[in-house]
């Protein structure tokens, strides 16, 4: 018997109602050492993949001066990561907007800096994302991804029940 009025929660539900501010390994830890390691400078150009709501973003403009356009594949986390922008006063800093990591709407050689918390091996082509960002990447740029990473092959099963999680 399907419940009426039911909302199921989604993951991002769960971390908004928890108050973390960022859901990937590591934490906000993380993030600002993939700032340090990406060597952010003021007027940079970075493009944040899969940015969520906007906390690295904003982060990475807030405390570097660099100019971030956040691309992520929810219309939720890209409203929310404006709004958050807003209140965090770095609005003229930091855009966002909907798109797939698969298929970036980006000239080839636009960024100083391109970065993936996490994001690479969610959707169905990484190896896509990952040329993407390089696509998107100037000459002479960093791409820094933080990633979690499996110590061994799973089988069918576990990454099935992975998915549904």
């Amino acid at each position: 018997m399907k419940r009426k009025g039911i909302h199921k929660p989604t993951i991002e539900d769960i971390v908004e109602l928890s108050g973390i501010e960022t859901l990937h390994p590591g934490g906000f830890a993380l993030t600002k050492r993939v700032a340090e390691v990406a060597a952010l400078k003021k007027g940079m150009k970075v493009l944040d993949v899969s940015s969520g709501r906007g906390t690295q973003a904003i982060y990475y403009a807030k405390n570097f001066g660099v100019n971030v356009t956040g691309v992520d594949l929810s219309n939720e986390m890209v409203t929310t990561a404006i709004e958050n922008a807003k209140i965090a006063n770095v609005q003229d800093k930091v855009s966002f907007v909907k798109g797939d990591s698969q298929e970036l709407l980006f000239q080839d050689n636009s960024f100083d800096v391109v970065i993936n918390e996490c994001a690479v091996g969610i959707p169905d082509n990484s190896q896509k994302v990952l040329d993407e960002m390089a696509r998107v990447l100037k000459r002479q740029g960093t791409l820094v991804m933080h990633e979690s990473i499996w110590r061994k092959k799973l089988n069918p099963e576990e990454k099935e029940d992975l998915s549904e999680r």
